[in-house]
């Protein structure tokens, strides 16, 4: 039965003053305060004294007098509003903003007023912010190490050596104008006097990474000889492999042999310096990125881990309280223990430990009802105190059935003191396991978050159970789900593979994030995994409006998006390419349509 909202219910009193989160219930007349709980009073610095019998207006609370219109006009039409973002004032005239719900009640005569207080919440999203231009500034970066760079910087086709961009340094090199090399291959300006091995070079570059300190001699545009040692390094951009060379001039250092060697020595340094400082930001862009995600997450996974910690809070104070009677209890079981034999006592000792054995069980409106009423039938005839309230804790405790099946054992319980001191105990049992399981909830996220927020490219390769992987994603958006998507998991394995976990996880991230905002997080979202005789298949599927046809082609090429200012940077799939198909060796595929885009990850397992 749902308890009446009267502020007389004592068991409606209970919940009201002891709910973790604010709450207070106003005259719809009057517009007076006709009860506030203890977290309520909180937020606006006062003591419930200084609220009861008092208006918003007379306290001055909000923050913006078109917040309050807002609430009225939602009310007034709907009769309830819900998840509003309205700051308010304190006493101290400080500003608190809380998460705001509020429905009329008792057939219009009152508002009942709830929310939680997101001021740190709010915090955190101008922190996502700031990691946001932070990645912003990283690209700029990269682009003026490029422009600005004294030496002769290229970037070309490393399949086939055509010319993507050069920087100022590279075209007074050669003496061509950027026009004139862009879209050509360097054998078409005929600028190597020396023969360039490409396929050597191409073989040390996929090998180690990276080539220095290569001698080469160069014909400029007018005819006239350049000496340059080159430095290269294979970067991914437009969704394919790109051939990053740095040419530095030592035409002037061949004058002397002495002289040359130390400009190599030098010149190499430097060389080795800008790799690594290009190297640097590029995995710069990669950790931005990852961060501003993990910025978009804080909000949502601090919900998620307030609402365990509030439980945990709410049945520890219960626990505590009940703890700190202990001895009063020992002489109340004394005194109940003192009517019957010692032969009675084993038997009602042996009936409450298989009863604090039994796993609770939920039941329907219906079967509690009639729990209920069998309990307080046979209470009544026994003449035990209390009747109703002892036959509804019961069924709220899960343990009806087991006392209807042991009736033989109830005329021990005439004496209610005995039977309440049973089920407080039990009751006690019910808030421990509640603590369990939050504590689980809350390890399980802290443990999501810890695996998403590492990232370390030169980890070596380790046997890693892909499931989990994807599972730690979903853990991290599961409070961005809750409201509207069905995430459907098909796992019928659990294979292991080979890989890099950090970068198995960013993977997941942008898949799936990219699939709840093509939903509008609202939909079907699909996970399956399928395990190969050589491979391992992961297709994400949504339900979202899909990928325009005439922009499928440019998806995976970086800091390409089609997302407003401030909501993506171009980069995700980007990396998720390079991540499967150079750091694993694996192939993605996807197709999209309106109402179903499915990408599809294929990894092999060593």
């Amino acid at each position: 039965m749902t308890p009446s909202l009267s502020t007389s219910d004592s068991i409606w009193h209970t919940a009201f003053s002891s709910s973790p989160i604010g709450m207070a219930l106003t005259d719809m007349e009057t517009g007076l305060y006709v009860d506030a709980n203890d977290v309520y009073c909180t937020w606006l610095g006062r003591t419930r004294d200084e609220v009861i019998g008092k208006s918003t207006l007379d306290l001055g609370i909000y923050s913006n007098a078109n917040d309050r219109e807002s609430i009225l006009a939602g009310l007034k039409k709907d009769g309830y509003v819900l998840n509003l973002e309205v700051p308010l004032i304190t006493k101290l005239g400080a500003t608190v903003t809380i998460l705001f719900s509020g429905r009329i009640v008792e057939n219009g005569k009152y508002l009942l007023s709830a929310g939680q207080n997101i001021t740190a919440l709010k915090e955190k999203e101008y922190l996502a912010a700031v990691l946001q231009n932070e990645l912003i500034l990283s690209k700029e970066l990269f682009e003026s190490v490029f422009r600005l760079n004294p030496a002769a910087v290229s970037l070309s086709n490393a399949e086939t050596a055509v010319y993507d961009d050069v920087n100022e340094a590279y075209c007074r090199l050669i003496g061509y104008s950027r026009e004139e090399i862009i879209g050509r291959a360097s054998y078409d300006l005929n600028i190597w006097i020396t023969k360039f091995d490409r396929a050597r070079l191409m073989e040390e570059l996929m090998k180690k990474g990276w080539s220095t300190g290569m001698e080469a001699s160069i014909r400029t545009k007018s005819g006239e000889i350049r000496h340059v040692i080159s430095g290269n390094t294979i970067l991914q951009t437009k969704g394919r492999p790109t051939l990053l060379a740095i040419l530095i001039d030592v035409t002037e250092s061949k004058q002397s042999k002495e002289a040359l060697e130390f400009a190599v020595k030098e010149r190499t340094k430097e060389l080795n310096r800008i790799l690594e400082d290009l190297q640097k930001t590029q995995d710069q862009l990669i950790l931005s990125e990852k961060m501003a995600t993990l910025g978009q997450l804080v909000a949502g996974v601090a919900h998620e881990i307030n609402n365990p910690l509030a439980a945990i809070a709410a049945f520890s104070d219960q626990i505590y309280n009940r703890m700190g009677n202990f001895g009063s209890r020992l002489f109340q079981i004394k005194e109940c223990f003192s009517k019957y034999s010692d032969e009675e006592i084993n038997e009602i000792v042996a009936w409450i430990i298989e009863l604090f054995t039994i796993k609770p069980k939920s039941y329907n409106f219906s079967d509690a009802r009639k729990a209920k009423k069998n309990l307080e039938s046979i209470f009544i005839n026994l003449k035990i105190e209390s009747a109703y309230d002892m036959a509804d804790r019961i069924v709220d405790l899960g343990v009806s059935e087991f006392f209807l099946e042991n009736e033989r054992f109830l005329p021990y319980f005439k004496s209610s003191v005995l039977l309440e001191l049973v089920l407080s105990e039990l009751n006690t049992l019910r808030s421990i396991e509640s603590i369990r399981l939050a504590v689980e909830r809350t390890s399980k996220i802290v443990y999501s978050l810890k695996n998403y927020g590492r990232f370390d490219r030169n980890e070596a390769k380790s046997e890693i159970n892909l499931v989990d992987t994807i599972e730690t994603v979903l853990t991290l958006y599961q409070s961005k789900m809750k409201s509207g998507v069905e995430c459907i998991r098909l796992y019928n394995v659990k294979p292991i593979i080979a890989g890099y976990p950090d970068e198995l996880i960013q993977i997941w991230t942008n898949l799936i994030y990219n699939a709840l905002q093509a939903m509008a997080f609202k939909g079907t979202l699909t996970i399956q995994v399928e395990e190969l005789e050589k491979e391992v298949v992961v297709r994400v599927k949504d339900t979202g409006s899909g990928i325009p046809l005439a922009i499928q082609k440019r998806i995976f090429e970086p800091f390409y998006t089609t997302k407003e200012k401030g909501e993506g940077t171009g980069l995700g799939l980007g990396i998720v390419k390079q991540s499967v198909e150079e750091r694993h060796h694996g192939r993605i595929q996807f197709q999209s349509e309106p109402g179903n885009t499915e990408f599809q990850v294929t990894l092999p397992k060593t």
